[in-house]
């Protein structure tokens, strides 16, 4: 796992600083708008939630019926919700993998909407798709008014 050990560490960062974030959060910051036609901070949080579990179910090939059922049947709702599922999800990415040997992580897999990455690739992915949704997360509480003393990178 030598590889994957800084993606999992950059992750760790990416988790903790969301979870303060959610904390420094009010029950209106919820409703706060990305934009027209755009998700609100909810549906965003809510979407962070669930990145580790379904890019690791992607990276391993699950097809569009399964991820469909994935996202309806994990939906949480309050941030307690957001929170446990947040963690929740990031274990299962790190118990997915801890079985990985070098060869597997050279792997190219296909995801069902058809783009080709080597699971090392994947990872980088997750890595990227996570930092994106949090930087979108904290512009949009500090555009609202929101003091945040959270700490974003080491």
């Amino acid at each position: 796992m030598n590889r994957i050990t800084p993606i999992l560490r950059q992750l760790e960062v990416a988790n903790r600083s969301i979870l303060n974030l959610i904390d420094s959060m009010e029950a209106s910051d919820l409703d706060i708008s990305l934009g027209e036609n755009k998700r609100n901070v909810k549906d965003l949080l809510t979407h962070i939630s669930m990145i580790y579990k379904a890019d690791a179910l992607i990276m391993n090939e699950a097809g569009q019926k399964e991820m469909e059922k994935f996202y309806s049947e994990h939906s949480p709702q309050t941030p307690g919700e957001i929170k446990e599922r947040l963690t929740s999800n990031f274990e299962y990415l790190k118990d997915s993998i801890r079985h990985y040997r070098e060869e597997d992580w050279l792997e190219v897999t296909t995801s069902w909407w058809g783009v080709s990455y080597s699971r090392y690739e994947w990872m980088l992915e997750i890595l990227a798709h996570t930092y994106h949704h949090r930087g979108q997360l904290h512009t949009a509480l500090s555009m609202n008014g929101k003091d945040l003393d959270v700490p974003l990178f080491e």
